[in-house]
């Protein structure tokens, strides 16, 4: 669930901006930068917030469902496109871009008052700091590998690629020399 709400809210980024502080949120609603939704009305979202809602949603749909990013993409068009229009897709896809657009503002809202990105960053740095060093304190990975052998398999694979790699390097080479004489 978080990662779709970060990806719904990455899918809106404005131009980079400075990191804002908490003292953000200490100030007025109408001088604070809300992206291309409105929260304070927290309404209907504008055309544009839900065509790019809807882009939004249709890249999140393509890669659930298709796992590819070309698909993702094209759907993501296909969203955005068919938010357009008035008929019952473009109104489903409007429903869904709309109801994006809102989730969007809804968490730039919790980010400004909770400060929600550096103490998520700050735990994710301390995490990985944290298995870093258990790993090199009691090398974890070394005996996960010992007991795997996944170092030597690659190694293995490596040379067979290597193998088949010079294999057909060396007939490239002669069918090239038999071509030019």
């Amino acid at each position: 669930m978080l990662a779709a709400i970060v990806a719904v809210a990455a899918a809106f980024q404005a131009p980079a901006t400075a990191l804002r502080s908490s003292a953000v949120a200490a100030r007025p609603a109408a001088q604070v930068y809300r992206g291309a939704v409105d929260v304070a009305m927290m309404s209907e979202p504008s055309d544009k917030a839900t065509t790019i809602g809807a882009a939004a949603v249709g890249g999140i749909v393509g890669v659930y469902l298709f796992h590819e990013l070309s698909t993702a993409v094209v759907l993501s068009l296909v969203f955005a496109y068919g938010s357009t229009y008035s008929n019952s897709f473009g109104s489903a896809t409007k429903s869904a871009g709309s109801f994006a657009a809102k989730a969007y503002g809804k968490t730039l809202e919790i980010n400004e008052q909770y400060d929600v990105l550096p103490k998520a960053k700050g735990a994710a740095d301390t995490v990985v700091t944290a298995a870093a060093n258990l790993d090199a304190n009691y090398g974890i990975s070394a005996k996960i590998d010992d007991q795997l052998k996944i170092s030597a398999a690659v190694e293995k694979a490596t040379e067979k690629v290597d193998e088949i790699k010079s294999s057909v390097t060396s007939k490239v080479d002669d069918l090239k020399s038999k071509a030019s004489s």
